[in-house]
């Protein structure tokens, strides 16, 4: 980067003058360097962006592997295999984004985002999630209410304890299965599962232990 160098005189009522040299920058020469940055860094993003690979999760289970254009009118418009396609919004569960945009197989991509199913797991919905837990000869009779109001996403399995009138004295976010170390979510899994309400068991024991799966 070249400096402008001004010459200024400078005599202080001595016979010989002394000269200083002071150098700065170009201001012209800085504000173009600085529409540089941001003229890289815009493309930098954008070609972030045209890479994204989004999963389209249905509550059928199913996976649609697309790039997502919008969503609007209560529709999702997506291109899958170059082709332009929609799909209603009350039909998907989950969206997750993959900014590498690595083709992923249906298997693979279960055992990495999604935990294994158990025998006699339940399910219970609040608004936009679907709960997954397990706790022996129990049913959620009030569902977990849940807020994420970042833009974190990531499993949360919760290990809790239930006592025989169908509260939650227990709930430690973290257990096996989950994808993310956020304390934010874990926090968010934790409050979820202690607002739950299960039924009453009175000749049951004085605590049952399970779990909770919370997908953000």
């Amino acid at each position: 980067m070249s400096f402008v160098c001004e010459k200024i005189r400078s005599n202080q009522g001595t016979k010989v003058g002394q000269f200083a040299y002071v150098c700065f920058r170009s201001l012209n020469e800085t504000i173009t360097m600085t529409k540089k940055i941001i003229f890289s860094a815009a493309c930098t993003l954008l070609a972030v962006s045209a890479l994204a690979q989004h999963t389209i999760v249905l509550k059928s289970g199913e996976k649609i592997n697309g790039v997502i254009a919008s969503m609007k009118d209560g529709y999702i418009n997506y291109t899958s295999k170059n082709q332009p396609k929609e799909i209603k919004i009350t039909e998907v569960s989950a969206v997750y984004f993959d900014l590498q945009a690595v083709p992923v197989s249906p298997a693979t991509e279960i055992k990495s985002s999604v935990a294994p199913k158990e025998s006699g797991e339940k399910t219970v919905s609040y608004q936009m999630y679907t709960i997954r837990y397990k706790v022996a000869d129990r049913t959620i009779i009030k569902p977990p209410k849940i807020d994420n109001l970042t833009e974190q996403k990531g499993t949360v399995v919760v290990n809790i304890t239930v006592d025989k009138y169908g509260h939650v004295v227990k709930a430690v976010p973290g257990a096996e299965g989950s994808t993310t170390k956020s304390d934010y979510l874990y926090t968010k899994a934790r409050q979820a599962a202690e607002s739950a309400q299960f039924d009453s068991a009175p000749t049951s024991p004085l605590e049952a232990k399970g779990y909770m799966i919370i997908r953000f």
